[in-house]
């Protein structure tokens, strides 16, 4: 006969080790077990921690924090069918009591109960195989990523998932254990060092997982290496990056010792041991900012199926629809396609509209709170859940992670060092503050374009300027640059090809916006505004932002006075034809001349005649076609002592048209060739650069 303890929805199996909830197995290690089990067997009695310890720990010297992480362990376990206290008890400084109703039952041995999944963590021979619990809730949008971490472990022993906090990791490693049973005879075992406060206990959790008896802290990571020696299993190593040195230790010498065995970790920075092959994982997809979508299209985003599902286990009703779709992206797209993010948003919609959630993330660190009860505190509001990750940080890495939140979008390297470092963090150590923020999933990185763009998840970005200080001062320092780096910008455009120019700048426009909103607000500098806007003209008409651009050029005139400098408002006036005001707008002629009266008294020729290029064409119409052609034969003589400049291709292809209206077509070829022949030696497709000229 076998005993059985029975409370609330739970059955414990004495001889079979293990813990049903609901008929189902639950994953608890050995040590929690017999605590659990001593606790049960004398429910209503005060168990000390020093008998605890005697007979969980029978002849073994232990510290009292062994006991505090399998009680935390224990909690985590009773509270998936409610709160935890109804079971158990603290009695500060002295021990536990199990406070639930026990009754003890006796069966036949061999002939316990059996959950509803149980055939699948037996072998035939009944031993057990695997400890993964069991999921509630379907996986969506991760095929992909289940398919990866498959491939690479059949080809690499040591697999470990990095990614921000939230993404996921934990259950794609539980889902992959899951998926993987067949190919590893000894089973797939999980060791969860989520509740570890003391990174020396991590050989004892994984020995506990795999019910390897270490008596010993002393040799203890050498008996539970000898004891896998032969055995061909995987064991998953899940949130390491908190005793991520002592993770790396026991890892290592597991690798080195047990030839058969493999490991899946996950991290939110990778192990860096030797034989490790890492994979990241990523956000969920979700729509971007652009697109109108109706409620189908929005479904095929990962995110947005994921939002909808647990909208709907709500049971308040709500429905994707084409109504809803743009404010379901929106929160989606804000939320980073982060699976727990958008888990905590969901039940939002029992008190708020979809449309009010979507309106509210910029509080999101208030909105979204009262996360699953059974989850870590660290996962149960999107505060502290960020609050986990910077814990881990050294003072220099806050400082850096604090300064990044002035970024918005993909920033480069040379951008980030020129605007956060000063006294207090060094130029040089800049990159390596970086790195280390990269590798440990708080920096996302973008390959994509020609030099490596460096940005934060939004979230994560909210988060750090709540931690930034000295404000003032490093915003005008990310304005200053950023005027700077487009004044280079606008320099450079006129020889480089396009294409290569919007690859190099496009990603910039994000930081602009961010500069000028500071710029012109209560606490900015209204003049770095204005030169932000002037030098900014080529950024925002190659970009197509015209109503934008428009915007800006409008709020910097209204400021411009009779101190303003005279090179700032010619600047601010120099935008290109028909881009903040229509050709046939008579205040765009006057202001391109009178841009081009402030250019010759301060000796700027070329910059007259681009100005005057904008002038001549405005009037090229059929009233004053002939003034049109004399400003942009003015415009032409002053720009082509420079050389092969975008602007002496446009200025050649308006007096091809000016020509063409004369009724000259001849000379109409002869200077649309030459135009041509311009933009060919400057690398450009001509009859792209052409619709635009």
């Amino acid at each position: 006969m076998s005993e059985v303890f029975a409370f609330g929805p739970f059955r414990l199996l004495v001889a079979r080790r293990e813990l049903l909830a609901h008929g189902v197995p639950v994953t608890i290690g050995q040590r929690a077990f017999e605590i659990l089990l001593a606790l049960v067997s004398r429910h209503g009695q005060l168990v000390t921690k020093d008998e605890l310890m005697a007979e969980v720990w029978p002849g073994v010297v232990v510290e009292e924090n062994n006991i505090q992480v399998h009680i935390s362990a224990v909690r985590k376990v009773l509270a998936t069918a409610g709160e935890s206290e109804r079971y158990l008890l603290t009695v500060a400084g002295r021990g536990y009591r199990f406070v639930a109703p026990v009754t003890r039952e006796s069966v036949a041995q061999g002939k316990a109960p059996r959950g509803a999944d149980q055939d699948a963590s037996v072998s035939a021979d009944g031993a057990a195989t695997n400890n993964l619990p069991q999921q509630l809730t379907g996986l969506i949008g991760r095929e992909a990523d289940l398919a990866e971490i498959k491939a690479r472990l059949s080809t690499h022993r040591l697999v470990t998932l990095t990614g921000s906090g939230g993404v996921g990791k934990t259950r794609l490693s539980i889902e992959a254990g899951r998926s993987l049973l067949d190919r590893y005879p000894d089973g797939v075992w999980l060791a969860e060092l989520a509740p570890l406060n003391d990174a020396q206990l991590v050989t004892s959790i994984v020995g506990d997982v795999l019910r390897v008896s270490l008596n010993a802290t002393a040799g203890a990571l050498d008996a539970l290496a000898s004891a896998l020696r032969n055995k061909e299993l995987l064991l998953i190593i899940d949130n390491c990056e908190h005793v991520i040195a002592e993770a790396a230790r026991v890892a290592e010498a597991l690798m080195r010792t047990c030839p058969r065995l493999s490991i899946l970790a996950s991290s939110r920075e990778r192990l860096a041991i030797a034989g490790e092959s890492v994979i990241r994982v990523p956000s969920l997809p979700a729509p971007q900012p652009s697109e109108t979508l109706t409620a189908t299209e929005a479904r095929d985003y990962a995110a947005v199926r994921l939002f909808v599902e647990r909208a709907n286990a709500l049971g308040c009703g709500f429905a994707l629809t084409d109504a809803n779709a743009a404010a379901v992206a929106s929160i989606c797209r804000r939320l980073d396609g982060i699976p727990l993010a958008i888990e905590l948003a969901a039940p939002r919609l029992k008190v708020l509209p979809v449309e009010q959630l979507a309106g509210g993330l910029d509080q999101r660190f208030r909105l979204l709170t009262g996360g699953n009860r059974t989850a870590l505190p660290r996962q149960q509001t999107l505060h502290a859940l960020i609050d986990w990750s910077y814990g881990l940080l050294n003072e220099a890495e806050k400082m850096l992670l604090a300064r990044l939140s002035m970024f918005l979008g993909g920033t480069t390297l040379a951008s980030i060092t020129a605007a956060v470092a000063g006294d207090d963090m060094p130029r040089e150590q800049v990159g390596d503050l970086l790195l280390l923020l990269v590798e440990k999933s708080l920096v996302q990185t973008d390959l994509a374009g020609s030099e490596c763009r460096y940005g934060l998840l939004e979230s994560t970005r909210y988060y750090a300027a709540e931690k930034l200080t000295d404000a003032p001062r490093l915003r005008r320092r990310h304005a200053e640059h950023f005027a700077a780096r487009l004044a280079q910008a606008s320099a450079e455009w006129e020889t480089t090809p396009t294409r290569e120019w919007i690859a190099r700048y496009e990603a910039d426009v994000d930081n602009l916006r961010g500069a000028l909103e500071w710029a012109f607000g209560p606490d900015g500098d209204v003049a770095l505004g204005l030169d932000l806007v002037a030098h900014s003209h080529v950024l925002w008409a190659e970009l197509g932002l015209i109503l934008e651009h428009r915007r800006w050029v409008d709020a910097a005139l209204e400021k411009i006075g009779k101190t303003t400098p005279a090179d700032v408002t010619a600047r601010l006036l120099s935008w290109q034809a028909g881009d903040v005001r229509e050709l046939d707008d008579p205040a765009d002629y006057d202001e391109a001349i009178r841009a081009a009266g402030l250019y010759r008294k301060l000796g700027e020729p070329f910059h007259e005649g681009r100005v005057l290029l904008r002038a001549g064409t405005a009037r090229l119409l059929p009233d004053s076609a002939d003034e049109g052609e004399r400003l942009l034969r003015k415009a032409h003589a002053l720009v082509r002592p420079f050389g092969t400049t975008k602007t002496l291709a446009r200025c050649l292809s308006a007096l091809a048209s000016a020509r063409l209206f004369a009724g000259d077509l001849a000379e109409a070829r002869s200077l649309h060739g030459q135009a041509l022949d311009v933009y060919r030696d400057l690398g450009e497709v001509p009859d792209e650069r052409l619709k635009s000229a």
